[in-house]
């Protein structure tokens, strides 16, 4: 793939050059637009001749590799946006809680990939307002039901 690369740009650029020699030398009038239609042409086919030298073979693994990496792209985007999902649902179902407890607050949940892939939640950040008792309830509420253990929760009181 980078041999094609570098044939193709090594030709492009000798023809660019041969070109902006001829136009100089070429006087101006007739010969002169002759000869940059000429050249247009020759820099199309220095353009293109690479690809047409390609072999059914070379456009089946080129084609291969791009169909791998979108697939790659794909999936990795797909686990992304399936972890963001993850974290969002456990931060409104720590708001939720929050609120039952009387708690004002602002939520952030982080998650990493578990087996098989699969996202789980690992940490916990609550900044908000609360007293000792409504703390450790809710604290003891992140732990039992979505299995972030305390050290992980991080609590930030705010000024009300």
């Amino acid at each position: 793939m980078t041999a094609l690369l570098k044939e193709w740009l090594l030709g492009m650029t000798a023809v660019a050059m041969l070109l902006a020699l001829a136009d100089y030398l070429v006087p101006e009038g007739g010969a002169k637009g002759v000869c940059r239609l000429a050249g247009g042409l020759a820099l199309m086919l220095a353009a293109v001749g690479p690809v047409l030298r390609l072999e059914q073979a070379d456009f089946s693994s080129l084609l291969g590799c791009w169909e791998e990496d979108a697939a790659a792209v794909a999936a990795e985007d797909g686990a992304a946006l399936y972890e963001s999902i993850i974290a969002q649902q456990c931060s409104a179902y720590i708001l939720d809680k929050a609120e039952d407890l009387g708690i004002s607050c602002r939520v952030e949940v982080s998650c990493e990939r578990g087996e098989e892939g699969v996202p789980v939640p690992v940490g916990a950040k609550v900044e908000g307002v609360w007293t000792q008792a409504q703390r450790e309830a809710l604290c003891q509420a992140i732990a039992e039901d979505l299995g972030i253990p305390e050290w992980a929760q991080q609590f930030e009181r705010i000024q009300p």
